[in-house]
């Protein structure tokens, strides 16, 4: 077994996931990239880690896809093979879709969901047995802001992730008396290259039926892109310091941009709802 920590990054090739692989992995981490299809369509990613590698920077790539029971099982035997070990989990995998609630199709919500929260669970089913029997482990999440409040346009995207933060915030109290953590990242704006990958809804004839409003959220995509958000790398710092607090300080919720902050009103509502909540429940 490793002595170093070990963490294991869902949904790496690029971004956010990209960003905190490779930070953890210059911070004392034995960092696994996991991404779909890294001999594929992500192949130039897998290279860029493995030059990485190559430099001495513990990090390395693993074929992880967070929608298949076979790739996450095989993925979680190979860190374990390895290192004997998962001390850290972020479960970062996802798609973003803009677009009217209605027009979106029921198969558009299904992908959203099973890689938000079906893919969610299935890696943290995977993981966790793990961390259970050495006790200690911190199950981590890329949520959003829109996990808390709606974002114009992006209804059913936000409906996916507040499924992950219920999700997050269940495995939190669970979770509790085996040692491990759970922390929920919730940022606005990233200047990523999610835009660029951007779903869409795709039941083009009910947009046309809302007339100027069926055609908001591709206004909406083209004004996006031209904004510029902090950059993923500084959210992985985020996440580092999270990590490199004592157990059980470590807030369950972290927003992260001026957009993202407006949120936290409501996340201190919530936390009050839910101690309230278990008090009455006796849990």
């Amino acid at each position: 077994m490793t002595a170093k920590r070990v963490a294991l990054v869902t949904g790496a090739s690029t971004g956010i996931g990209r960003s905190v692989a490779e930070t953890l992995a210059r911070n004392g981490y034995v960092a696994f990239a996991g991404m779909r299809d890294p001999d594929g369509r992500n192949r130039a990613a897998r290279d860029e880690v493995a030059g990485l590698s190559t430099a001495g920077i513990p990090i390395e790539a693993v074929a992880l896809d967070v929608t298949d029971d076979a790739s996450v099982a095989a993925a979680v035997a190979t860190v374990m093979e390895k290192t004997g070990k998962i001390d850290v989990l972020l479960n970062n995998a996802g798609g973003c879709l803009m677009g009217l609630a209605e027009c979106g199709s029921v198969e558009l919500l299904q992908r959203l969901l099973d890689t938000h929260v079906v893919g969610t669970q299935r890696v943290c089913r995977a993981v966790l047995p793990h961390m259970r029997r050495r006790r200690t482990g911190v199950l981590a999440f890329t949520s959003s802001v829109g996990g808390r409040v709606v974002i114009p346009t992006t209804t059913l995207y936000c409906a996916a992730k507040a499924g992950m933060e219920m999700i997050a915030e269940g495995y939190k109290r669970e979770l509790a008396s085996f040692g491990i953590d759970v922390v929920i990242l919730e940022p606005g704006m990233v200047h990523t290259k999610i835009f660029d990958n951007m779903w869409l809804d795709d039941d083009t004839a009910r947009a046309a039926e809302y007339g100027a409003l069926g055609g908001v959220a591709r206004a909406t995509l083209e004004m996006v892109k031209t904004m510029k958000g902090p950059p993923p790398e500084e959210l992985a710092d985020v996440l580092l310091r999270l990590l490199e607090m004592p157990h059980g300080q470590r807030p369950l919720r972290t927003t992260f941009g001026a957009d993202a902050a407006l949120a936290d009103p409501v996340n201190a509502a919530a936390d009050e709802a839910t101690r309230a909540l278990n008090a009455l429940y006796g849990a």
